[in-house]
């Protein structure tokens, strides 16, 4: 399928202003939920980027054991050239959700010189790596807790970058199971189900065996912006978690 028309993948969901002739003859393919895209250890002959939809990562760790690493979607480039391998994947990447992916070959990648494309290229590289390396230092930066907030939050922002599935009014129902979530925050089972526990009883998530499901969406969406800015400390623990989310969903209601 062609690609024509079709604006460069950027970070913020907003269409690039450089060229996107290059992309033209791009095919596009489609992962269902659960689907693997790419097998850690295959060699990486396509320049391929995530159109829309999440994708998870996870490395090997044992002959039947992988865990995940890391969240990445719209605009992360997970091929050839990539942080996720120059000619190898270092990684499985599995779809979360419904996924759509662009993929040229390399050699048309190389063949010509093009200096839109290679800016274009450039920018979602460097946004793929650091998109990567920042949730691999989230495993090592605050207490359990921190960790944990740290992650739902980043994959809210995955699961609605680019659509609204699985949502219900102010809620999201993140398509992984605990266990998932406990490895991308570098916690154990138990670790895990305690603090989700904390949070239910402040009505920012509803757990079950096979998902979780956030509350107040939109304060979510804000939440790593926030911490950002004021540091670890406002989601240090579940209180004050509680009064940062809530401050925060009090703010955007106002702006309604």
């Amino acid at each position: 399928m062609s690609t024509r028309g079709t604006r460069t993948p950027t970070h913020d969901g907003a269409p690039d202003t450089t060229s996107d002739d290059w992309l033209a003859d791009g095919q596009i393919r489609t992962y269902r939920r659960g689907q693997k895209i790419i097998e850690a250890g295959t060699p990486l002959a396509e320049w391929i980027a995530i159109s829309g939809g999440a994708a998870f990562l996870a490395a090997k760790v044992a002959a039947d054991t992988r865990v995940a690493v890391a969240a990445l979607w719209l605009g992360d480039v997970i091929g050839a050239d990539s942080p996720l391998g120059k000619l190898a994947a270092r990684y499985d990447v599995t779809a979360l959700v419904d996924v759509t992916t662009i993929h040229i070959p390399m050699p048309r990648m190389k063949d010509t010189k093009a200096p839109d494309r290679d800016a274009a290229t450039g920018e979602l590289y460097a946004a793929t790596a650091s998109r990567l390396q920042d949730q691999i230092t989230m495993r090592l930066a605050g207490n359990g807790f921190q960790r944990l907030i740290s992650v739902l939050a980043t994959l809210a922002a995955a699961l609605s970058s680019s659509q609204r599935a699985g949502t219900a009014g102010n809620s999201l129902a993140l398509p992984v199971s605990q266990a998932c979530i406990g490895q991308l925050s570098g916690l154990s089972r138990r670790q895990t189900w305690i603090y989700l526990g904390q949070l239910a009883e402040r009505g920012w998530s509803r757990t079950s065996r096979t998902k979780v499901t956030l509350e107040g969406l939109n304060a979510w969406l804000s939440l790593m912006g926030e911490v950002e800015s004021r540091g670890l400390d406002c989601i240090a623990t579940v209180d004050q978690c509680d009064m940062t989310l809530s401050q925060l969903a009090s703010a955007r209601t106002s702006l309604k």
